[in-house]
């Protein structure tokens, strides 16, 4: 079977386009932290947070390569880090784990990397499943500041088709590499929350 690669098969999902669309984001697994804060790479501890969520990916992926408790395995490209961020200052760290994985890949992946990161940091991060519902979403290249024009289009999509956000805070999903692309060329996929009226606006919705 080919290798599964959501840059292929899920390109909707998670698009590189300014046109805003709308997404489904139906129960599936995680890898989450939770943290306090703002985003910045220049702090040591948020940075190591992001870099441990990345192996820990890597490390579920070779974990679940070779494991005899999971039903099937198929060969996948790790899905990008992405993040939620509440009006409150907490975030919510994210990387979407395939279906067929299983809670008990993490300590395998987290013993893999014991030596790289404070325990503090891997004591954090937790293997979850959970569903979001309906996401609008627009593409962001570079930095994302309060000024990006994303803002603006998501608000007027929004406006647009009478949709209500639910959430004042938004999800930012990084389709590049947060710490091996230089920040000129990040991709960022900017997501706000919206009610499951949404299905009565006529407009096309993603799911995966």
């Amino acid at each position: 079977m080919d290798k599964f690669d959501y840059r292929i098969d899920e390109t909707a999902e998670y698009s590189n386009a300014t046109a805003p669309s709308i997404v489904h984001l139906n129960e599936r697994n995680y890898l989450t932290f939770e943290g306090q804060g703002k985003f910045d790479l220049n702090d040591a501890t948020f940075k190591d947070t992001v870099a441990a969520m990345y192996d820990l990916a890597d490390g579920i992926k070779q974990a679940a390569s070779t494991s005899k408790a999971l039903d099937w395995f198929r060969d996948y490209q790790p899905y990008p880090l992405n993040s939620y961020w509440r009006t409150d200052g907490s975030y919510m760290l994210m990387v979407k784990q395939p279906n067929f994985t299983i809670p008990e890949l993490l300590p395998v992946a987290k013993e893999m990397v014991k030596d790289k990161y404070p325990q503090e940091i891997l004591d954090n991060i937790h293997f979850t499943r959970q569903e979001e519902g309906y996401e609008v979403q627009s593409n962001n290249h570079g930095p994302l500041t309060a000024d990006s024009t994303v803002w603006d289009t998501l608000n007027k999509f929004v406006d647009q088709h009478h949709l209500t956000v639910t959430d004042k805070g938004h999800r930012e999903v990084y389709l590049t590499n947060l710490l091996t692309t230089k920040s000129d060329d990040w991709d960022i996929l900017v997501r706000q929350s919206i009610s499951s009226d949404v299905t009565k606006a006529g407009l096309g919705i993603i799911t995966n």
